[in-house]
Parts: C-alpha cells; sequence; structure tokens
C-alpha cells in the first residue's frame, strides 16, 4: 500500500492580531472599572456622615484626595482625641495625592494646629497661602494660629490681608486687636491698617462697645468724601448712639458732615416746608408728624407766604384732642436767649383751645416757651407769631413743636385750618445770656 506523505498548514495569523486587540480591550475594561471605582468612591464620599461610609469611599478610590480629605473631616470633627492621628494622616495623604490643591493645605494646617504642632500648622497654612495669595480663609487661619502662637506682629499682618480680601472678617479682626491690645485705639488702628475703610468700620465697632470719644476720633480722621460714603454704616450708628446719649450737637455735625442738609446747627431744617415732611421715626433732625384721629396735616402748595408751599393742619374733631403733632429738634448753644419766629393764617378756626407753638428742652422736655394762641377766627392775611426763650445750662437741642393751648374743659372740640410758613430760629443780641 503506498500511502502519499501530506503537509497541514495552520494560519496563525489571525491570532496574532486579535492578541493586541485582547490586550486593548482588556486595559480598556481595567480603566473601566478603575474609573468606575473612583466614580463611585467619590459620590460615596460626597455623602459620608460616618466612618464606615468614608473608608469604603477611601478603599474603592485610595488615590481621590478628595475622598481622603472627607475622611479627615469626619475624623476630625468627632472632637474624640483618638481620631486626630488619623484624621492627620489622611490629610497629609491628600495632600501629597493634590500638593497644589489650598483648601487642603489649609485644613491640613488647621489640623496639625489643634494636634500642638503649631509650627507644622503654620508651614501647611503658609504653603495653602502661597497656593491661593488673594483668598481670605488661608490667611484668616494662618493669622489666628500665628496669634495663639504668641507671634502677635506676624498674626495680624496675616489677619489684616484676610480682611482686605473680605471685609466681613474686619470686625473680628478688631475684636481680637482690641483684647490683644488692651483697648488702645492708635495700636489697634495700626494692627488692622490705617485706611478709610478699616477706621469707618473700627468706628462701628468701638460704637457698639460704648466708647463715643474714640468713635468719634476716628470718625474726624475721615476726609469729608469719606464721611459722605459712610453715612449709612459708621455715621448712622454712630449718630444713633449719640443720640441715644442725647449729645445732640455731636450728632448733629456727624449728620451735617454725612451729607445731611437737614441737620445744620441752630438753624430749623426745611422751615419754609419746600420739603416733604418725613413720618415719625424716619429723620434725626428735621419736622415730623404724628397726626392724631381728626387732623390732617399735609405740604399745600397752592397757600404759601415765602417760596413755594406752606404747611396746612386741618382740624375736625367735634371732642377731644390733645394735639401734639407736628415737632423738630433743633440743636442749640446752651445758657443762650432765641427767637423762633414764624408766620401763620387761619380758615373757619374755631375753638376753646387754638393751636400754639411751643419750644421744649431737647433733654428733659421742660417747656421754655410758647406762642400766644392763635385768634379763632378767618384770617386772609398772614400773622406774624414768635416764642422767645433761654436755653439751660449745658443744653444741646430744643424741641419745636406745633401743639393746642391748654383746654379750659374737657369737651374741647376743634376745627378748621391753620396755615404754619417761614419758621426761623435767631439768637436775641446774638450773644449768650450774661451769668
Amino acid at each position: 500500500v503506498c500511502m502519499s506523505e501530506q503537509i497541514a498548514f495552520i494560519n496563525v495569523r489571525p491570532l496574532l492580531l486579535r492578541v493586541p486587540l485582547v490586550v486593548a480591550a482588556a486595559a480598556a475594561l481595567l480603566a473601566a472599572w478603575c474609573g468606575v471605582r473612583w466614580l463611585v468612591g467619590n459620590t460615596m464620599a460626597e455623602s459620608a456622615r460616618d466612618f464606615e461610609t468614608g473608608e469604603s469611599a477611601v478603599r474603592l478610590a485610595p488615590d481621590d484626595p478628595y475622598a481622603r480629605l472627607q475622611l479627615a473631616r469626619l475624623r476630625r470633627v468627632s472632637l474624640l482625641p483618638e481620631e486626630l492621628p488619623e484624621a492627620l494622616r489622611q490629610y497629609e495623604r491628600a495632600a501629597a495625592l493634590a500638593p497644589n490643591d489650598y483648601l487642603i493645605w489649609t485644613e491640613l494646617g488647621r489640623a496639625r494646629a489643634s494636634a500642638g504642632d503649631a509650627e507644622g500648622g503654620i508651614r501647611a497654612l503658609r504653603r495653602a497661602t502661597e497656593l491661593a495669595p488673594s483668598y481670605a480663609q488661608p490667611r484668616w487661619h494662618l493669622g489666628n494660629v500665628l496669634l495663639r502662637a504668641g507671634r502677635v506682629d506676624e498674626a495680624f499682618a496675616e489677619l489684616r490681608r484676610a480682611a482686605d480680601a473680605d471685609s466681613n472678617l474686619r470686625p473680628q479682626v478688631f475684636n481680637l486687636a482690641w483684647q490683644v491690645y488692651d483697648r488702645d485705639v492708635r495700636r489697634v488702628v495700626a494692627s488692622i491698617g490705617d485706611t478709610p475703610t478699616a477706621r469707618a468700620q473700627l468706628a462701628t465697632v468701638v460704637v457698639g462697645r460704648g466708647l463715643l470719644d474714640e468713635a468719634l476720633a476716628l470718625w474726624a480722621g475721615l476726609s469729608a468724601e469719606e464721611k459722605r460714603a459712610n453715612r449709612g454704616g459708621a455715621g448712622e450708628m454712630l449718630v444713633k448712639a449719640l443720640f441715644a446719649k442725647k449729645l445732640y450737637r455731636a450728632a448733629s455735625q456727624v449728620l451735617s458732615e454725612a451729607g445731611d442738609e437737614g441737620a445744620a446747627e441752630g438753624a430749623v431744617g426745611n422751615g419754609g416746608f419746600e420739603s416733604d415732611i418725613a413720618p415719625a421715626g424716619k429723620k434725626y433732625f428735621g419736622w415730623q408728624v404724628v397726626p392724631p384721629d381728626g387732623v390732617q396735616v399735609a405740604v399745600d402748595p397752592r397757600v404759601k407766604h415765602g417760596g413755594a408751599r406752606s404747611l396746612r393742619l386741618s382740624f375736625n374733631v367735634p371732642t377731644h384732642v390733645d394735639f401734639k403733632g407736628v415737632l423738630q429738634l433743633v440743636t442749640v448753644e446752651p445758657e443762650t436767649r432765641y427767637r423762633l419766629g414764624f408766620v401763620a393764617r387761619t380758615e373757619n378756626l374755631k375753638s376753646a383751645s387754638t393751636p400754639v407753638v411751643e419750644v421744649l428742652d431737647g433733654a428733659s422736655g421742660a417747656a421754655l416757651g410758647a406762642s400766644a394762641p392763635l385768634a379763632a377766627e378767618t384770617s386772609a392775611e398772614w400773622q406774624q407769631g414768635a416764642a422767645e426763650f433761654t436755653t439751660p445750662q449745658g443744653a444741646q437741642a430744643v424741641m419745636i413743636r406745633l401743639s393746642r393751648a391748654p383746654c379750659p374743659d374737657s369737651a374741647c372740640p376743634i376745627f378748621g385750618k391753620v396755615w404754619y410758613d417761614d419758621f426761623d430760629l435767631q439768637r436775641v443780641g446774638g450773644q449768650r445770656v450774661a451769668r
């Protein structure tokens, strides 16, 4: 039997081509698996509220600095002393994984300082400030750690920069400086920066502590433009505090410097009623109105003596009303004789108790003088009226008030209209009263 020799050929080229594809597919699957693990770990870290979840997140994403940061935070905020070393380890690992993340370095610095390593904390926080030089948070924490380490000058240099970056921090810097420098305003100003903004904000802090002389000195150090710019902040707080102490002349000066034209010293504001009248409590100086039932108070453009308007009071009270509803505080000098002049006219005014203009001491409320009651009639012509008075010793201001003369009995109706205009306050002879 003759057997023929056969040769078999095997084509291996397709297999060799498949190997790279298989390797690439395996690498892709591995990368996808790692990516999924990282994504799951990162997501778990975001919602982690306990150690177990945080540790699971780190196991799934061991190279994710955010996962380690979250676990470090969880251990640090637990306030358990035994957790702090592990928190520090996680912070250190997070910083190694993300060496250019200022937030991680900030938290690492705080954790080191909390663990008693002040110098290590300072180094980490300085690294954070290098990474984010214009951010307030790293400098704020660095300043606090330096302050606790007794490095006061360095501390306030950083705290000042933090406050410059975030003005909301400045009151806290003031409070720290206030304690450290034992209420020495000069040193406090030097520590927080002698800028107009810093001075104005420091004035609000000083006012809150009841130190009006120091607050006034800080206010005086501002330029005219800076005072106007701080009218609603430091200016308002200072005026409010001065009013509470009944230091009306100083309050008037601050308001005037801040741009309030109705706060001129020794003058009736809006004496001709050319401007509107504010409701009571809305202004410190100038006319204010609290009209009782049955009395209407309005600025009248149709009837006027000088200028374009006057003040009209309309009475329709069949029983009794104790009218004291239009008033103004005016600063004056103590122990000085003044004359308050005005003009008035009436229409169908009927009452046994007609309106008068009273002058009261601004501090005590004591009566200083009053005009004669208006005649109960119609007077088409404007009539001159006046009230002379002498301010007491130490007087700061007087209250001008439109009211009624005392009623002869309990039933004291009043009807009709009254117009006032051109209020003017003058010294009598321009001299203080001789003592």
